[in-house]
C-alpha cells in the first residue's frame, strides 16, 4: 500500500501517509493502522507530509485510533500537517484534540516527555 509506509524510530511506529484520503482510502487506512495496533505498535506517529485531501472519513482514521490506543495507554501523535489539511482539523474542531508537532524529529522528542 502506497499511502503508508511504517518506520520503526526506538518505541515510536511512524506511520507516513501520502495521497488523498476520501471515504474509500480512508477505511483501507483505518484497517491497516487497526491491524498495526493489535501487533502491540501502541505509540504512533502519523506523518501528514505528503497528504494532499483529507475527508472527514479521513479524519475518522486518527480518532479511531486514538480511541483505540487510550484502552492501552498508548499515545498518537501528528506531524508536518499542511496548511490545508490543518485548516481541516480547525473548520471541525478537532485541531485541540490532538498532539501536533512541525516535524518528526519534535514529534519523537514529546514521546520521551
Amino acid at each position: 500500500m502506497d499511502e503508508l509506509v511504517t518506520r520503526q524510530v526506538g518505541d515510536v511506529l511512524v506511520i507516513s501517509l501520502s495521497g488523498r484520503f476520501d471515504v474509500h482510502l480512508s477505511l483501507e487506512i483505518e484497517q491497516a493502522v487497526n491491524e498495526l495496533i493489535d501487533k502491540g505498535h501502541i505509540n504512533l506517529l502519523f506523518d501528514l507530509e505528503k497528504v494532499v485531501y483529507l475527508s472527514s472519513s479521513g479524519l475518522r482514521i486518527f480518532i479511531a485510533a486514538m480511541r483505540k490506543l487510550e484502552g492501552l495507554n498508548g499515545k498518537l501523535k501528528l506531524c508536518n500537517l499542511t496548511s490545508s489539511v490543518k485548516k481541516i482539523f480547525k473548520v471541525v474542531e478537532l485541531i485541540d484534540l490532538f498532539d501536533i508537532h512541525d516535524s518528526v524529529d519534535e514529534a519523537i522528542s514529546a514521546f520521551r516527555r
